[in-house]
């Protein structure tokens, strides 16, 4: 079975240390915009914003040679296309202008062709190579012949708001696919179908567009609103399956490998995914230090080509990946089971994880710390030297956000005796005092404690994000559980928990500085995660949350959904809030529904 690696190690870097004048700077001082492989495998293209196109030795991975055409001045290069057959080469650029290259000598074809008036965000060959279509933020779309290089037919022009994202031909040349802000569209010998692709979520717009190589499936990414992954059948334009979840910001490109097997992604995140086609599911997270702009399978399709603000990270693509792994979906009797019950089964047995008397733990839950620190003081007036209930007392001091006696209790237990209780109390308590490096050194020193049992470990991973989370590192903590959801063998039932519970802090704090847009961002990520767990008792599966945290795990679902339902009417966006309102009352029960709808008629 295929297993979630989070933190695999690039297999080569492509920069070059020195600029024409013998300086020290990378090739790309900026970042690079796109990438591009010849079909042969040995050569791979990159442009970047500092107006350089660049060919490099795939075999040696040392660049061949900065590509001296007709360059405009200023103009970053943004898009890059090549020919099936790996003759020509394309550069779309941020001025509006295009150069066509003669791949195999390195030279320019053309001038700097002046196409559009604005910049060029995405260029295509037709699979025949005998066009090549240019799509700008001038709202058009352009044919040109590959061999006068002149203009085709009349533009596709689109309407003021459809600003053109990507195109891409059909495996067959027939049909041409062009994402905007708005929608995607369709185009087949002068006739168009268009629809609403990403734009039907959080109205975010696609960004990057793939075929199946058989035609038979378009691929959509979107944007920071829904940075999802849609898959769209070709013969009816309908959506086939849920959203493709993992990144949590813009999705700048995606990829197909050549048997349609595999798709990578690059974002905002500062990750590149890599997803198993046929279960949607990530398999590998590539991470880079910066924002990930563009990406590409090899001509083999054993590696991946990603460039950040700096550089070309190249990742492997191991035999295990490819290959198609149905044991996790399908059931003995040869039936898929329902996504929530995987969790549910996942779930069964877990937490609790540490071992705490059921008095304090109670005591605990019921929010009387009073009564559970005055517990845990009587055992420890019987043994001085009870490490264990030390790390607990530590608990219970830092859930009262006394931190510097907790960490007192928490530094008691771990001399007395390390343990896997006191190196955990001991990191939520110095994240308390805001010694951010100490803790996660604690953390680390109790991973020391879980004997190899990958519950424990992965409780510890949610902890270590929560107290992350309540220390500001926002982002890092959303991004970690969003790792951990997407590994096969994890409980993706408390993963789900802690990031609904994560995206409704989120929420609620845009809400109160009148960010209502991106609190809606927030609530819609929290309702879709509570799909996985609003029929089940979450407070008793996972009351070491409740216990650890004071989490209200009880009224999470409805939390989310009525947070969500009041940022959109903040928003204005009247018609998605009633629509969230119904969905809410159509999914409670009775007593749930009489409370829901008059706290609607107070909201309206």
């Amino acid at each position: 079975m295929a297993q979630l690696i989070l933190d695999p190690t690039p297999l080569r870097l492509f920069e070059d240390r020195y600029n024409r004048d013998g300086s020290l700077k990378s090739v790309h001082n900026l970042r690079v915009y796109s990438i591009a492989v010849s079909p042969d495998g040995r050569r791979m293209i990159t442009g970047s914003c500092n107006m350089m196109v660049c060919l490099w030795d795939m075999k040696e991975g040392i660049l061949l040679k900065r590509l001296e055409g007709p360059k405009p001045r200023n103009a970053a290069v943004n898009a890059l296309a090549v020919s099936r057959e790996g003759q020509l080469m394309a550069s779309g650029n941020t001025d509006g202008t295009f150069i066509a290259w003669d791949l195999n000598i390195g030279e320019s074809l053309t001038q700097a062709i002046k196409a559009h008036s604005s910049g060029i965000p995405s260029l295509d060959f037709s699979p025949d190579g005998s066009m090549l279509a240019t799509g700008s933020l001038d709202k058009s779309v352009k044919l040109w012949c590959t061999k006068t290089w002149e203009l085709l037919g009349s533009p596709i022009t689109f309407n003021k708001a459809d600003v053109v994202r990507c195109i891409r031909f059909s495996p067959s040349s027939e049909l041409l696919a062009i994402a905007t802000n708005v929608n995607i569209q369709i185009y087949s010998l002068g006739k168009k179908a268009d629809f609403k692709g990403n734009t039907a979520v959080n109205t975010s717009c696609c960004t990057s567009l793939a075929w199946m190589p058989d035609g038979t499936r378009l691929f959509s990414a979107g944007d920071h609103t829904d940075p999802t992954i849609r898959e769209w059948d070709t013969l009816t334009w309908k959506q086939v399956g849920n959203p493709w979840k993992g990144h949590f910001k813009n999705i700048q490109a995606i990829s197909l490998n050549s048997n349609g097997t595999l798709l990578a992604s690059a974002s905002d995140d500062n990750c590149v995914r890599l997803w198993r086609v046929s279960d949607q599911r990530t398999i590998v997270v590539f991470k880079h230090p910066s924002e990930v702009r563009c990406v590409t399978f090899s001509a083999d399709d054993t590696r991946i080509l990603s460039g950040d603000q700096e550089k070309v990270s190249e990742w492997s693509v191991s035999r295990d990946n490819m290959l198609e792994d149905r044991s996790e979906n399908v059931a003995k009797d040869g039936s898929k089971d329902d996504p929530k019950e995987q969790a549910m089964h996942q779930a069964q047995g877990y937490f609790k994880v540490l071992a705490i008397n059921s008095d304090v733990r109670n005591a605990c839950i019921a929010g009387d710390l009073r009564t559970a620190q005055e517990v845990l003081n009587r055992e420890i007036d019987a043994d001085a030297n009870n490490y264990t209930s030390y790390a607990n007392r530590a608990f219970v001091l830092a859930r009262d956000s006394n931190w510097d006696r907790a960490l007192h209790d928490a530094i008691k237990s771990v001399r007395i005796q390390p343990s896997f209780a006191g190196h955990i109390a001991k990191g939520i308590s110095l994240c308390g005092k805001r010694q951010v490096r100490a803790a996660r050194t604690s953390f680390d020193l109790a991973s020391a404690f879980t004997n190899g049992d990958s519950k424990t470990t992965r409780f510890l991973y949610l902890i270590k994000t929560i107290v992350l989370f309540n220390v500001g590192e926002h982002e890092e903590a959303i991004l970690r559980v969003e790792e951990l959801v997407a590994s096969p063998n994890v409980d993706t039932l408390a993963c789900r928990v802690v990031e609904a519970y994560l995206r409704v802090r989120l929420g609620e704090m845009a809400f109160y500085k009148n960010s209502h847009n991106e609190a809606v961002e927030h609530f819609t990520a929290a309702v879709n995660a509570s799909t996985f767990f609003y029929k089940l008792a979450i407070h008793s599966i996972y009351e070491e949350f409740v216990m650890l945290f004071g989490w209200d795990l009880k009224s999470l679902w409805q939390s989310a959904n009525q947070w969500q339902c009041r940022a959109l009417f903040r928003a204005g966006r009247i018609g998605a809030a009633v629509e969230s309102y119904q969905s809410t009352m159509d999914k409670s029960d009775d007593d749930t529904k009489a409370h829901l709808s008059a706290w609607f008629a107070d909201l309206q």
